[in-house]
């Protein structure tokens, strides 16, 4: 689940170089506006084009355009899409275990592609939100479809992992855009204290896939019929997204689009200019270092060498002391040692303000997305295989037990976004959701193994989503108050850095517990090494050919039992980290209804002229901030 928020500019500017002069939280107070009543807000100043990014430009337009009609359009269009891609992420984990087991035979390289996966999750949040901002959310929007479509059909069509992997990694920047994408743009359209109810808003009717999913999974992959039928289970999605993506981009393209004189003097210009090599060569250089490709490089390279091979580094063919695992885990971390240096003194312009990791609410939400994510994919690895093959349940329940934490998290969330909105206080939601998931974990270590029920099952994951509504949207919005309109997408992109690649490293963490418990006590109490890599090669299709009170099977729920146990412990010791970082790094602030919180402002703008003209512009940025408060 994922979104955002909105626009506002302070009361305290003095030249109106925006279309608007005025925004409070609304839904549908705003009258109807045409082009026409747009083209003086335009040319209250000719610079608006030149200082602001054409993606900031083009959410103005909407912001001063916003009415009933395009809210509902809008928003409606988010919650159906968002709908379909919360169906796809509940049913496409059991979908990549049947294709990695029973059609690729490679089950235990599952937690490789859910660390490779998060991996790029995580880096391609900045590029996506620079290009937003550089070339129009529209052309962003449709890009993200595009790769989601293509990524798809690679998946759908693969014939092994390799092919399998490049295609779930394209698709991966696909949807992790169209969400990132839904943040920023709702981020313009509302308040900083009704952010954490708009933020799940569209989310809400996702929250009925714990019940659809299973019967969805179940359907394409009754009967065994698993070598094939999985990969229908992809290609729907290929057909429904862009299909309900169109609305959404036909109501941007049409809101955000210039006033009608505007976009005449811009036809205007580009016909009275020629091509020269010249221009383009500097426009080229000009993109080059406002999208900061050094610092995505170093990024990419260096989180994605260290996190890839903590995983490659834990499977059955390699270990710590490997040379290459070794050589990959220096350079990673020399890529990300030179990606901080370079970010911090020489980017003209940084991927992440590092100035706002000076403030302790930041400091403790990004450490926040750091634990929560990371405890939650370590007890959730290898979840559907226990519930499958150690447990006994069918396809159907097992894939329901996975997606109650979310359905949980939805109902709860709705409820805890009530009470900020009226309380305007946030801190003791996220407090409240660290110590009921910590409950939530500890309880697992007696109540997740195989001889456990199905309602002892769902009555710890529905605890676990209490907490999970209470920590992740909340988290978001605390952050996003502690940073400035002009750096709310960076902060956001900053905070899903790091809430992305946790979880990477979650996923490799569980992964390493079971890659290194699994196999060998499996050897140990089955005694026969082919059965055994049979077991753990293929653990669904041995379920099948070996029942629950057969030998075989109950040596194999004994290994994963161990396993389960272990990682559980592991994740409930990191849980305890993040509560004791909620109650005493996370600042209790007031939320208003503006934009961002006004000394969140004033920080920055202290911070940007000390990176650029030392002491004494920040003792004048400093001046100047005390002065606009003192005038307001």
């Amino acid at each position: 689940m994922s979104t955002a928020i909105p626009h506002l500019p302070r009361e305290g500017d003095s030249t109106p170089d925006t279309p608007i002069t005025e925004k409070k939280d609304r839904f549908a107070s705003s009258p109807a506006r045409d082009d026409d009543s747009l083209e003086d807000a335009s040319s209250a100043g000719d610079t608006l084009i030149e200082e602001k990014s054409k993606g900031v430009v083009e959410m103005e337009y909407l912001a001063a355009r916003i009415n009933t009609k395009y809210l509902v359009l809008l928003y409606g269009g988010f919650m159906v899409l968002a709908y379909t891609l919360a169906l796809n992420q509940s049913t496409s984990g059991r979908f990549l275990e049947t294709a990695v087991s029973a059609s690729f035979g490679v089950h235990a390289l599952q937690s490789t592609i859910n660390t490779v996966t998060a991996v790029f999750q995580a880096m391609s949040q900045p590029p996506i939100a620079k290009f937003a901002d550089v070339f129009g959310r529209v052309n962003a929007y449709i890009g993200c479809v595009v790769f989601y479509v293509i990524g798809y059909i690679i998946v759908a069509s693969s014939n092994n992992i390799v092919t399998f992997a490049v295609g779930n990694s394209i698709y991966i920047l696909g949807i992790t855009g169209l969400f990132l994408l839904q943040n920023i743009i709702i981020s313009d359209i509302s308040s900083l204290r009704n952010r954490y109810w708009w933020t799940i808003f569209p989310s809400i009717p996702g929250a009925i896939n714990t019940w659809v999913a299973g019967d969805v999974v179940d359907a394409f992959l009754q009967n065994n019929r698993t070598m094939w039928r999985w990969r229908w289970g992809f290609a729907i999605f290929i057909i429904l997204t862009p299909i309900l993506a169109t609305p959404i981009i036909l109501v941007l393209w049409r809101g955000t689009r210039a006033p009608r004189t505007h976009r005449n003097e811009i036809r205007a210009a580009r016909r009275g200019e020629r091509f020269s090599l010249g221009r383009f060569k500097q426009g080229a250089r000009a993109m080059f270092w406002q999208l900061d490709f050094i610092g995505l490089v170093l990024f990419v390279l260096g989180f994605g060498m260290f996190f890839v091979t903590i995983t490659l580094a834990n499977s059955r063919t390699a270990r710590w002391s490997d040379p290459h695992a070794i050589a990959l885990l220096i350079l990673g971390g020399l890529f990300i040692i030179g990606f901080g240096l370079y970010e911090h003194y020489y980017a003209p312009h940084p991927l992440i303000p590092f100035r706002l990791l000076r403030n302790k609410t930041v400091i403790g939400c990004m450490l926040i997305a750091l634990i929560h994510p990371m405890a939650g994919r370590i007890v959730n690895g290898y979840l559907n295989t226990f519930f499958v093959v150690a447990a006994g349940v069918d396809v159907k329940t097992a894939t329901r037990l996975s997606t109650v934490p979310s359905f949980a998290a939805t109902f709860i969330a709705i409820f805890a976004s009530m009470v900020v909105r009226y309380t305007r206080r946030i801190k003791p939601i996220i407090v409240l959701g660290f110590a009921v998931q910590t409950l939530a974990f500890g309880l697992m270590i007696r109540f997740r193994q195989s001889h456990n029920s199905v309602g002892e099952f769902i009555a710890v994951q529905t605890i676990k989503g209490f907490g999970i509504g209470c920590i992740s949207f909340p988290t978001q919005a605390v952050i996003q108050s502690a940073a400035p309109h002009e750096h709310l997408g960076a902060i956001t992109a900053a905070y899903l850095i790091v809430f992305y690649l946790s979880s990477g490293i979650g996923a490799a963490i569980g992964g390493a517990i079971w890659t290194n418990i699994v196999p060998s006590r499996i050897s140990e109490y089955m005694q026969n090494e082919a059965l055994a890599a049979k077991a753990y090669g293929n653990p669904f299709g041995f379920a099948v050919e070996y029942g629950l009170d057969t030998l075989p099977r109950q040596a194999l729920q004994r290994a994963q039992d161990e396993a389960q146990r272990i990682i559980v412990i592991v994740g409930t010791c990191v849980c305890v980290l993040g509560l004791l970082v909620s109650i005493f790094m996370i600042n209790n602030v007031h939320l208003p209804d503006t934009q961002s919180l006004e000394e969140s402002e004033n920080a920055v703008k202290v911070a940007e002229a000390e990176r650029k003209g030392g002491k004494r512009a920040e003792a004048g940025a400093l001046n100047v901030a005390r002065a606009q408060n003192t005038a307001m």
